[in-house]
Parts: C-alpha cells; structure tokens; sequence
C-alpha cells in the first residue's frame, strides 16, 4: 500500500542548506576547470542519482521499473547529447520505449507491468532528457559558462521564490501538490530568474537584454513548473523528499527538478537565436 505523504515540516537548516550548495557550485567550477569531460561526468553523476531516487522511491510504493535497464537508457541519452549525435537521439528515445516494454514480458515481472513501463519510460525522459538538454547547452560556444549561468539563474528564482513566497505568500498556487506554494512565491521567483539571467547572460556574456529578458521569463516559468511536477511524482508514491543525499535539500532530484524540466526548452532558446 503506498504511503501518504505529508505536509509536516522537515526540519530542514537553512546552514546545511547554505553549506551544501556553495559545496556543490565548488564542484561545478573546479569541473569547468578542469575540462567539458569533467562537467559532462558530473551531470551525468548527479542526474543518475537524481533518476536512482526516483526509482528507489518507485520501489517502495511497490512499483517495478526495469532499473537494469532504464539508468543506461538515460546515460545514452546524455551521452548522445555530449558528442552532439542529436540525430541518434531518437533512436534512444525508440530503443527506450520499445525495450522497457520488452522488459515488461520479463518474469516476476509484478501485478502491474504496463504501469511499471510507462513509470520506466516516463523516468528515463525526464530525467535523463532534462539531463540530455543540460549536457546540449554545455556544448554550445562558451557552453560551459552558459550551463552554469542558466543552473544559477533557476537557484535566484528558487531563492527568490522562497524568501517572498515565505513573507508574503497568501495565495496558494497548487495547493492540492505543493502547499507552500503561493502565487506572489511565484512572481518573486520570476523577478529572481531576470535578475539571474541579466547578471550572467546579459551582463557577462554579452546577450541582447531583449534575449535575456526572454529567457528570464522562460526560466521564471518554467522553473515551478518543474518543481510542481516533481511533487505530484512524489505524492502519487508517497515519499516526501526524493533522497537524503544533500543536507538541507534533500535528494539530487529535489534539487534539479527544475533544472531538468527548463534545460531542453532553454537550450532550444539558445540555439534559436545563434548561439
């Protein structure tokens, strides 16, 4: 029987939290230092762990994806992305799909195997595809800097979300998902993104401000979104974070749903305008 998630606090330190990203973003800069292998081997580290998660969490509502076969999925997929193959990316996508449903013929497959697939297929794309659209930015021209302005561009919509949401949220966004989300949360975080994406878009690398403008909005947008979905994820097999991997934040996914969902829209942005 899947449990009910609920809505009490987590207890989480706002230290931990600091400590934990300010550790993570050293990560970031000393493998974009070091080279676009080290900052590919990253994200895919961090998005395998985020889709382990989600599977580990699957597997305590009793649910039964095809592990074994899901996390090279999603590594393909990235990998494609990295050598910029974007033609044999729907030859992954293809093999994805038609081998989770393979897999489901396989025996002790479980009372639900068509749920298990579409949960398989399902976490492969998001996943390893939000994954995949991060790792397409980084290969872009100056790729590197851009990944890591976009990754900070969505944490000042996410900080900004919480601080104003917190102050002065009193209409709920989704309550029936996320109770602590609140529509003036949500315009905060928008201010926050322009702000983010104006420093590290416009600012330092030179864009167009009309084309940072728009991308602000794309990631002030986007960027609940992806949260939300994270947490309909959640609550549907009642777990309240995705993992306990990161101090004050959670689980990997917990800290790059929003990444993940705005990546590939971001990136076609990118590409869109020339870069």
């Amino acid at each position: 029987m899947e449990k009910e998630p609920t809505d009490k606090p987590t207890g989480r330190s706002l230290r931990a939290a600091v400590i934990t990203s300010v550790t993570l973003l050293v990560i970031a800069v000393v493998s974009a230092l070091i080279g676009p292998v080290a900052f590919f081997i990253l994200i895919v580290a961090l998005c395998t762990a985020a889709l382990f998660e989600l599977f580990t969490g699957l597997k305590q509502a009793g649910r039964r994806p095809f592990v074994p076969f899901a996390l090279p999925a999603a590594v393909a997929m990235m990998t494609v992305a990295f050598l910029e193959s974007f033609r044999l990316l729907g030859v992954v996508v293809a093999v994805t799909v038609f081998g989770s449903f393979l897999a489901a013929l396989r025996p002790r497959r479980g009372a639900t195997p068509m749920s298990d697939t579409a949960w398989t297929v399902l976490s492969v794309l998001w996943i390893g595809g939000g994954a995949a659209g991060a790792i397409a930015i980084m290969v872009l021209d100056d790729g590197i800097f851009l990944m890591i302005g976009f990754a900070l561009s969505v944490a000042a919509d996410d900080i900004a979300a919480y601080f104003i949401g917190t102050r002065f949220g009193k209409h709920k966004m989704a309550p029936s998902i996320s109770p602590g989300k609140s529509w003036e949360g949500f315009a905060g975080g928008i201010g926050g993104a322009l702000l983010g994406t104006f420093l590290f878009f416009v600012i330092i690398h030179g864009l167009d401000p009309l084309h940072g403008l728009a991308l602000g909005v794309l990631i002030g947008l986007l960027a609940p979104v992806g949260d939300l979905i994270e947490s309909m994820a959640k609550r549907e097999i009642g777990i309240k974070d995705s993992g306990t991997l990161l101090p004050g934040h959670g689980g990997v996914l917990d800290r790059l749903d929003a990444i993940v969902f705005c990546a590939p829209f971001v990136f076609l942005y990118l590409r869109g305008i020339g870069l």
